[in-house]
């Protein structure tokens, strides 16, 4: 069963490039990832500070393996740092896609 999490958070102002720098840096270790067992976005809402990430991970092993990441509790220490508000993150539940019929 595949689990996902939706994460939250407000960059301080003046951190905009700390914030980016460690977005990028993750994104790169991410990128290396199989695409089939986990993916990872990052939006940004209208007013350039507040974020958004989605994770999707195909199962528990996957997140696990996400978790294991070495650069995971790095990006976690670095985004705290620069945060105003969270990061939060949340398990969430799919109930409908475009794709596909209800799921629940």
């Amino acid at each position: 069963m595949s689990l996902e999490f939706i994460i939250q958070y407000t960059v301080k102002d003046g951190a905009d490039e700390q914030a980016k720098g460690a977005r990028d840096r993750f994104f790169a270790a991410l990128q290396r990832q199989d695409p089939a067992r986990m993916r990872y976005r990052s939006l940004v809402k209208p007013d350039g500070k507040s974020f958004v990430h989605l994770a999707w991970f195909a199962d528990e092993a996957a997140f696990k393996e996400f978790q294991s990441l070495p650069e995971f509790p790095t990006f976690g220490q670095e985004l705290s740092a620069v945060c105003s508000e969270g990061p939060e993150a949340l398990k969430i539940v799919e109930v409908n896609n475009s794709v596909s019929a209800t799921v629940s």
